[in-house]
């Protein structure tokens, strides 16, 4: 006689995949456009779509910490938990961070590295642009089983304090160190890199649990979304604000401390802001059978297609020159291009056993 499983089912929740896609589709965008930002050539547009999509990565954060700190994650003990991580991550992690050095970096952008170069970029969890976040997400997978512990005693209530705590502790240490490159002061707090980028990203971890577990209520998500408007012309008015002291040889210290990143202090709220709205008005949505394979198929496939998409858009540019510019059809049409390839790479890659490995 075949015992059932004592454990409760997990409901679905398609807002999680829909969020986990929209935030991928959002992270190309970002690096389609990023080169124009940064280096002046694009309008005020372009640097407002900019700076609507930079939650996106603190988005990925959260959805990976509302999953990984559900107790049926860890039902079978820590060492399975983090057997099936380490399983899921460190494949990805070593063959992305050697495509990207070896392929991308050397054959594609003719960029080549020493083997000091190599150990550089692997202490400091830079490989390549996008991929700390696996170095970053290897770590708050290592710390999951501590913290889901910890939840476990009061879990609506400990995962909006620690959640919350984190990133206001987030904030100030990134804040001190803006102060410190600016002569107030001398102290890094911490340096970000291989071993240390998770704890910048464990606030935003711990909310994606709190946001399901104890949602805010409806009245209060409508407010918050009202306000998403008004987030994203503060950070791109301090984005414009920062860069144009800068070139004129006048930085201030406001404006350093406050300038959006993933851990300021303006995008941390407004990231937060956000994903609980949207969690709170969105978490009783149910959908068809049929919709939901689709739903999880496409995001378990955004996993592949943000580490392969990168690759994707280097590519496509060196081979169509016309995909360069930053020109507005121009970087509809990569952004088009580098999801479509990056897309069928994730979905084919997944049907292949050992490329599932890394996709």
């Amino acid at each position: 006689m075949q015992m059932s499983d004592p454990r409760p089912q997990r409901t679905y929740l398609p807002f999680l995949d829909v969020t986990r896609v929209l935030a991928v589709l959002g992270v190309v965008a970002i690096h389609v456009v990023g080169g124009g930002v940064s280096s002046g050539q694009v309008g005020l547009s372009v640097i407002t779509l900019d700076m609507a999509l930079v939650i996106a990565v603190p988005v990925f954060f959260m959805m990976a910490g509302a999953l990984s700190l559900d107790p049926r994650a860890h039902h079978q003990g820590p060492l399975v938990f983090l057997r099936k991580r380490a399983i899921r991550i460190v494949p990805a992690m070593v063959v992305w961070s050697a495509f990207y050095i070896v392929v991308i970096r050397t054959m594609v952008s003719r960029h080549p590295v020493s083997v000091l170069d190599v150990l550089d970029l692997v202490v400091s969890g830079q490989t390549y642009t996008h991929l700390y976040f696996l170095f970053a997400i290897a770590g708050l997978y290592l710390v999951a089983p501590v913290l889901q512990a910890f939840l476990a005693g009061n879990e609506e209530v400990r995962a909006w304090v620690l959640g919350l705590v984190a990133c206001l502790w987030t904030v100030g240490v990134m804040a001190i160190g803006q102060a410190g490159q600016m002569g107030v002061g001398h102290s890094v707090p911490l340096q970000a890199g291989t071993a240390t980028f998770f704890l910048l990203y464990t606030g935003y971890f711990v909310l994606g649990r709190a946001f399901l577990v104890r949602p805010i209520p409806r009245w209060a998500a409508v407010v918050g979304l009202a306000t998403v408007p008004g987030f994203i012309a503060l950070v791109t008015w301090l984005y414009v604000a920062s860069k144009r002291a800068a070139e004129d040889g006048t930085p201030d210290l406001w404006f350093s401390v406050l300038a959006p990143s993933y851990v300021s202090l303006p995008v941390v709220v407004y990231a937060i802001v956000l994903m609980a709205s949207i969690s709170s008005l969105c978490r009783g949505w149910r959908v068809s059978e049929r919709m939901e394979r689709l739903l999880r198929t496409v995001g378990n496939a955004t996993f592949g297609i943000f580490l392969v998409h990168f690759a994707a858009l280097v590519v496509l540019r060196e081979l169509f020159p016309a995909l360069s510019p930053y020109t507005p059809g121009a970087m509809v049409g990569a952004w088009a291009l580098t999801v479509a390839v990056s897309t069928l790479l994730a979905l084919v890659g997944q049907r292949i056993p050992l490329l599932r490995l890394i996709f």
